[in-house]
């Protein structure tokens, strides 16, 4: 690729866009409104309580974070984690709205698996991009992908406020984040790697 219009233009890069706004969705869906989930199904429980466990899934994400890109890089596979765990996170979602707020600690256990499963494949993710285009328009295209999740972003915390406001209860904005992260799946399984002789060792494992 000799410019950033054939990069932007190329297969991947639209598809990796796509990725990443639909996984950005659930991503900042959960953060900006996990504190007010909580709150609706824990009955009784003031800020304090509902500070606390808004904290566990940011120190479970944490570790996993670690793990994953530790495994990715072990074994020169990037999509391998991310797509199963962007699964598990979608699942997690439909899983805790399957559940309700009948049994709070079961469904909240499975938005912690959810908020983990989510932010751990963050760098695997962004280690398939340099590995895939050349260096020339690497960085031009991480900024395009990057635009994209913070489109998505804004569209996920935006969608998931009114779906509460319009139901009265969270169960819609799990199912549209569950929703949100399996269209992310399916986007990074039709990625394909890239035949270019420029990339580094291993690129062709993405």
């Amino acid at each position: 690729m000799r410019n950033y219009g054939e990069a932007f233009r190329s297969r991947n890069v639209i598809l990796l866009c796509a990725q990443y706004f639909a996984w950005s969705i659930g991503v900042y869906g959960f953060v900006l409104w996990l504190p007010s989930i909580i709150r609706s199904g824990g009955e009784n429980m003031g800020m304090v309580e509902v500070g606390w466990l808004s904290s566990v899934p940011y120190l479970a994400a944490t570790i996993a974070m670690i793990v994953v890109s530790w495994a990715s890089d072990k074994l020169q596979n990037r999509k391998l984690f991310v797509w199963p765990l962007l699964l598990i996170g979608g699942l997690a979602f439909i899983g805790s709205w399957a559940v309700g707020a009948n049994h709070f600690w079961v469904s909240y256990t499975l938005l912690v698996v959810a908020g983990a499963a989510m932010y751990a494949p963050y760098g695997p993710f962004f280690a398939i991009i340099p590995e895939m285009l050349p260096r020339n328009v690497a960085g031009g295209a991480m900024a395009l992908i990057n635009s994209m999740g913070a489109l998505g972003s804004f569209c996920g915390s935006w969608f998931v406020g009114y779906l509460n406001g319009a139901t009265g209860s969270p169960a819609a904005s799990y199912i549209f984040m569950g929703v949100a992260l399996f269209a992310s799946v399916w986007l990074t399984l039709i990625v394909k790697p890239a035949n270019n002789q420029n990339l580094p060792l291993g690129a062709h494992h993405a």
